[in-house]
This record gives structure tokens, sequence and C-alpha cells, in this order.
């Protein structure tokens, strides 16, 4: 007799119809999604029946159906369990940074001339670090830092 693991497995043996997709290898696929980012796109991997990934989506605010929904107070998607944060020795103040952030969360200061990243606001999706050619920008787990800790 199957148990219920061996059951919902089986219904996924022949696996999804892909004849009329395209293939792109694992290069072509970072590749892209590094070109995604640099729009400031930012990357949510949808599930259609859990743990099987059903697609991977790369848009912005103004496009996305998820992000739209939250005006709504309908939560399509959950915070990263990263928060990023701006070293301020290696900040220029150049702002590249600021146009990718689709949460807002990125903020400079005039007075110190440096970015810095609201907690609160920071989904941790980190397409801010590929604005940043000082590397200055880095991910922190979420947990370390007590104001962002239990926000999902």
């Amino acid at each position: 007799m199957l148990d219920i693991k061996e059951v919902f497995l089986e219904t996924f043996r022949r696996g999804p119809e892909d004849a009329h997709f395209d293939r792109l290898s694992k290069e072509e696929a970072l590749d892209l999604l590094r070109a995604f980012e640099k729009q400031g796109l930012i990357h949510t991997i949808w599930t259609f029946k859990t743990p099987f990934i059903g697609g991977i989506c790369n848009c912005d605010r103004a496009d996305c159906v998820a992000m739209l929904a939250y005006r709504y107070d309908f939560k399509a998607f959950f915070r990263a369990e990263y928060v990023a944060e701006v070293s301020c020795d290696a900040c220029l103040g150049c702002r590249e940074c600021l146009a990718l952030c689709q949460f807002g969360a990125i903020g400079f200061s005039v007075m110190d001339q440096k970015t810095f990243i609201d907690p609160i606001r920071c989904y941790g999706c980190g397409i801010c670090r590929s604005g940043c050619e000082m590397e200055a920008i880095h991910l922190t787990p979420r947990h370390d830092l007590p104001v962002a800790r239990n926000l999902w």
C-alpha cells in the first residue's frame, strides 16, 4: 500500500507539459536574472502546488499583481529572511540604489551624503545591491535586527 507522500508524488511522475517552453542553460538564466536586477526588477518564486515551483516572476511595483494586492491588504508574498544594510564606510552617496528599490526602503542623508535603508520597509530582495558599484550594500539575517525580526 502506498503512503500519502508516495500518492502525492505519483501525481507528478510525468511532470508538466513543457514541449512549448524555451530552455535556458544555468548560465543563460543567471545572466537574464542579473540583467533584470540592473533594471530594478524583483524576483519572486511562485509555487502552484507546494513544494513544486510554478514559475519565477520578475517585475516591478507598477506591473506586479502581488504588489498591487497589498493596496487592498491582501498578502500575496512575504518578506525575505534578510534585510539590506549599507556599509557607510563604503558608500559614496551616488544614489544608484535609490531607483532600484521597489519598496521605498532606501533614503539619502544630505548631511552625511550617504544612503540608508529602513529595515521596516525593506523586503530583503537584495536588488539594491546590483546598482552599487562599491558593493556597499549587504544582506543581514532579518532575525539579527530586532526592529525587523517579526516582519514577514
